[in-house]
């Protein structure tokens, strides 16, 4: 989060991947922080302990997609291939 827009030459990101549980930051935390701070980003929750209200109130927030550990690669894939498209779309609209 810190290195995203630290310095003159921002990172440029199309989707972010982030956990609920993680040891430094809250995940639910950084999901608010990337959707009010950069709301063209397509935020992904993977996370080993699902929840359905939590799940439910990211969805509301705008996050795109909620995957339970373990995912195989094909589903992660398709997952950061419907976050981009929803991030082309979102950005076409504005």
């Amino acid at each position: 989060m810190e290195a995203i827009g630290s310095d003159d030459n921002p990172l440029m990101v199309d989707v972010v991947i982030c956990d609920i549980r993680m040891p430094k930051v809250n995940g639910v935390e950084a999901i608010t922080f990337f959707r009010e701070q950069y709301p063209s980003v397509s935020v992904i929750v993977l996370t080993g302990f699902p929840e359905v209200e939590l799940a439910t109130d990211l969805f509301k927030q705008g996050v795109v997609d909620y995957l339970v550990k373990p995912v195989d690669k094909a589903q992660l894939l398709d997952a950061v291939a419907r976050a981009m498209e929803y991030r082309v779309a979102l950005v076409d609209n504005h």
